[in-house]
Formats: structure tokens, sequence, C-alpha cells
């Protein structure tokens, strides 16, 4: 009698625990919707990720670990210290398919398939637990974070360093359930944001387009005239770039127009932002740069490209270079909006051309 009261005591305990893990799955979806339509950072993803573990499964401290498969090493990109502050990127993990080579390259090439200790310091070796564990853990769990076809992309780790709360079988079970559907939730945000940067990024060149432009530049001259800030724009216009796409084919065109645009990138800052506008034109937004600075910026550019050798075989094997003409122009208070800035920067690029093409226009101080 005693036996089968034992065992439907388990059967409720381990009913109660699913219903409790559904119900954060369900919690973290809805949550997980609403930060994607809020277009949050990835960061705070994570950091929504690690309250649910804390908070929904009741572990003190919780870490995300994830792979970057461009570097081939792993890295926390996410986690709590002993002080119960956020903390982020640590140093690189060692990936490697050689079992032995580190706790985190063990999980992800599956030598490892999760794990929990209530006595950390005798499961670890010794320059593990001075590298990478707080001394002063004790109960700790590992599992995998994977996604569709058991695809590993990192590891989620948790342990309960303030309250000593020792772990059980079925503590393992609820977070490899956990980890799984963070590692789903990790790959949607992840899609959505690909998604959303195809969606403002140029598909040729891989600057960003007119679309971005038109949402970034009127928010950027608020923010300068309301801080009065400096802010300048410049306007870039392909010299006669339908005679290319006529004489060489429009696959040398389109290989101009890239070579341009990485011109422009390589020859600017983090925070400046190229755009393609359309066809031949692109524009460039210089934060923080004022007239003296546009200009010299501009002059720098403009000798980048006329002075670098064609993309195109046959320009090269005729003598002939890549020409632009540029605009320049620098936010004022006097101005109204945004528009008037474009504006400007369309005056000095139209003077240019008068002139004669191939050169930088003048900042233009009224229209």
């Amino acid at each position: 009698m005693a036996k089968r009261h034992l065992q439907k005591q388990s059967l409720l305990q381990k009913a109660l625990l699913a219903k409790k893990v559904l119900t954060q799955e369900v919690l973290m979806y809805q949550r997980l919707m609403e930060a994607i339509r809020a277009e949050n950072s990835f960061g705070d993803l994570l950091k929504f990720l690690i309250k649910a573990v804390t908070e929904g499964l009741g572990y003190d401290r919780a870490g995300i670990f994830l792979v970057d498969p461009s570097r081939g090493v792993g890295q926390r990109m996410m986690g709590i210290d002993r002080n119960g502050r956020w903390e982020g990127n640590c140093d690189d993990l060692p990936l490697s398919p050689v079992k032995g080579t580190h706790w985190f390259s063990d999980i992800v090439h599956g030598h490892t398939k999760a794990s929990f200790t209530n006595n950390l310091r005798k499961r670890i070796h010794k320059r593990d637990w001075e590298k990478n564990i707080d001394p002063g853990v004790s109960c700790n769990a590992v599992v995998p974070i994977t996604v569709t076809d058991n695809e590993i992309i990192g590891a989620l780790a948790v342990d309960n360093l303030f309250t000593n709360r020792r772990l059980a079988k079925s503590d393992l079970q609820s977070l490899v359930s956990f980890a799984t559907q963070a590692g789903l939730a990790i790959e949607s945000f992840r899609l959505h944001e690909k998604v959303r940067e195809m969606s403002l990024k140029d598909g040729l060149t891989g600057v960003f387009n007119r679309r971005y432009f038109d949402n970034y530049l009127p928010r950027e001259v608020l923010r300068c005239r309301r801080y009065k800030r400096f802010l300048s724009l410049l306007y870039v216009d392909l010299d006669n770039f339908k005679s290319i796409n006529d004489l060489y084919g429009h696959l040398e065109g389109d290989a101009v127009l890239r070579h341009v645009a990485d011109r422009l990138v390589k020859g600017l800052r983090n925070v400046d932002m190229v755009v393609r506008m359309g066809g031949d034109e692109f524009a460039v937004i210089l934060p923080e740069v004022g007239p003296d600075g546009a200009k010299t910026v501009a002059g720098r550019l403009f000798k980048s490209i006329v002075e670098s050798t064609s993309p195109v075989e046959s320009m090269r094997a005729k003598g002939e270079g890549v020409k632009v003409t540029m605009g320049v122009a620098c936010y004022s208070e006097a101005m109204g909006d945004h528009q008037e800035l474009m504006k400007r920067a369309d005056e000095s690029l139209y003077q240019a051309k008068a002139l004669g093409r191939n050169r930088v226009g003048e900042l233009v101080n009224s229209l």
C-alpha cells in the first residue's frame, strides 16, 4: 500500500514538473515574440532566457554559452556573476573533436550529453576549476542547447551558488527540455534578424538601402538638433555609368557598383553609414562630423575610388578607371529638417556635375 502511494506521489510530481516546464515554455515564447516585435537586442533576449531559467525553474544563476562557427570557438554570451550582476562575454573556449579538450567542446561534439553534480570540486580538473568555475559552486548542471536535427549550438549552465540547493535528475530533465526551447528561440531570433537585415540591405552591394536611409536620417537629424551635434551627408554618383553597362555589360556594371561600395565602406569609421540610394547613386552619413571634416572625408573617399584599379578587366585594358562625382552637405541649426540637408547635398552634387564631373562639390550654404 505504501509502495503504491509512493508511486502515485512520484507520478504526480512528474506531472507537476511537466506542467511547470510547459507553462514556462509557453510564457517564454509569448515574451520572445514580444521581444522580437519590440526589436530588442540579442543581449536582451539572452537575459530574458536566463531570467526564465532562474526565476521560472528555480536556479540561483545561469549562463548561456554559444558556438562561434566563424572562429571555431565558444563563448559565454551572457551570465550572472557571483554578485548577482549581468556578465557578458568571457574568454574564448577552444573547440575540438578530440574528447577532453574542454567541457564546452565535449558538450558541442556530443562527448558529454548532459551533466549535473552536487560536488563540483570533485568532478572537475584543476585547470578548468581555476579558469572557469567559481570556487563557491557545488551544485551545478550543464545541458546542450539544441535546434532542429539535434544540432548543438551551445550550452546552458546553471548552479545554486547562493542557496546551495541540491540538484536531482528531475532538474536535469527539465533543463534539457528548456534548453531545446531556448535553442529554438535563439535560432528564431537570429532568423528574424537576418530577414530584417535583408530588408534593410542592398542585395548587390551589401550596404544599406534607401528604405533604411529614409528611416535613419530623420532620427539622426533630430538627435543632432536636440544635442547640438554635427552631422554631414555625402552624395556619390558614378560618372557615365550607363556607358559602362552598354560597353562592357551589366555584370561588369554590377562589379563596378560593388567596387565603389567597398571603397566607401573601407574608407569610413564603424559609426558611418553607406547607403545605395538606387541605380548608381550612393549616400554616406557621417555622424559627429562638421564642415571641415566632411570635406576631408569626401576628398579621401574620392581619391580612394578614382585612383583605384577598375574591377573590370576590359576597362583596365583601355586604361579606364572608375569616376565619381560627389556632393557635400553639413547639418546646421538653421535647417528645417532632414529634407533640407538632402537638398543641400543634391545642390552640391549638381554644381560639381556642371563643372565637368569627376570631382567633389563644395559645401552649399544656402539654397
